[in-house]
């Protein structure tokens, strides 16, 4: 938990000052799938208060977005198999279309490739990471 605290924090700094790629939106994503339960709504509450103080932008706008977000990864784990990568590419690259289109960003589609293809190598390394230390 201590290890994904730090990457959110490192992705909400990274996220409002020098790119406008939703890093922060990939780890809420990796962290939900590893934790599957309610402990992830609180760090997306407090990330996107963060990140929208760092952009100087309206403050909860972010914190809505992750919520929401990992609400719905949350609700369809019972329904799909959330813990696939082509889940967290899909719901990485339809999450931060959205994201691109709340915050009006411009480039999304070629963005949104580019964070489905982050997310899918973040995926890959915290799950074998995760499966080298159960075993």
């Amino acid at each position: 938990m201590f290890f994904f605290l730090l990457l959110i924090i490192i992705s909400i700094s990274l996220e409002g000052t020098v790119t406008t790629l939703p890093i922060t939106m990939v780890f809420l994503l990796c962290l939900s799938l590893i934790r599957r339960d309610w402990t992830v709504f609180p760090i997306a509450f407090f990330a996107g208060l963060l990140l929208d103080l760092l952009r100087v932008q309206t403050v909860g706008v972010s914190s809505l977005f992750f919520m929401i977000f990992t609400f719905l990864i949350l609700l369809y784990q019972r329904k799909y198999e959330i813990n696939s990568y082509p889940f967290v590419v899909v719901a990485t690259f339809l999450g931060s279309i959205i994201y691109f289109f709340i915050f009006g960003l411009k480039h999304f589609i070629i963005q949104s490739i580019l964070i489905s293809i982050i997310a899918a190598l973040l995926f890959a390394i915290i799950k074998f990471f995760f499966t080298k230390n159960k075993s």
